[in-house]
């Protein structure tokens, strides 16, 4: 049976994809080298080999771009921490790793997580990628009997809000390493795990899980993250 090419449309859609993406890109990489205050439009284009024009079919204004290239990568850094942790039967132990993961984002991606602490919708871009991962965790805890948690969305609010103000101290300097297994610490025996067993858990070794190479691989396939609701 021959081969059928690819529709008009599908062309099109596969090609606004993949410039869009190209501009992320170029972008991340501007402020992984410069940070975001000194970046220009021009700069972007110029590093994404495109038309100073385009950018405007795309996005309104440079803050509208740096805004997306948060919340894509992280959303990306989401998908690849929450599937990891996923692959856990304990949910303490899902709850712990994505826990520390997320706030060693400061240390993983500084550039880009001092970029997210100063933007006006931070609370909702970090809410955004990370709660449909939490969700999952805590509903599966608690349908276990393994969480003893009342309001599943306060928690998740909670959860949410810890793991950023944690990332702020971070990299203001007011917090020390190893405040990511204190934090997952506090976080599981507030879920009612035992205190030694809370810490213990807190305390082991990470799966290894490169961000970086998630966040460059933004573009291709990925599983989709856990249904919201």
């Amino acid at each position: 049976m021959p081969a059928t090419s690819e529709a008009p449309d599908g062309r099109r859609e596969r090609r606004k994809r993949e410039t869009r993406q190209r501009l992320l890109t170029a972008t991340r990489k501007l402020i992984a080298e410069d940070g975001a205050m000194s970046l220009r439009i021009s700069d972007v284009t110029e590093r994404a080999d495109l038309g100073f024009g385009t950018f405007y079919s795309y996005f309104d204004s440079k803050e509208a771009l740096i805004e997306a290239v948060v919340a894509d990568a992280i959303g990306s850094a989401a998908r690849a921490i929450g599937t990891k942790a996923l692959e856990y039967a304990d949910p303490a132990e899902t709850a712990s790793i994505s826990y520390r993961r997320f706030v060693r984002y400061a240390n993983d991606e500084p550039e880009v997580a001092a970029v997210l602490l100063s933007l006006a919708r931070s609370e909702r871009l970090f809410e955004n990628a990370l709660l449909p991962w939490a969700r999952e965790t805590l509903r599966r805890g608690i349908d276990s009997g393994r969480f003893l948690i009342e309001d599943l969305e306060l928690a998740l609010t909670s959860v949410a809000a810890a793991a950023l103000a944690a990332i702020d101290g971070i990299l203001c300097g007011r917090l020390a390493s190893g405040a990511e297994i204190a934090g997952a610490t506090m976080m599981l025996r507030g879920f009612g795990i035992d205190p030694r067993e809370a810490a213990e858990i807190a305390a082991r070794p990470l799966p290894r899980i490169d961000l970086t190479s998630a966040i460059e691989t933004a573009a291709a396939p990925v599983r989709r993250s856990p249904t919201v609701g």
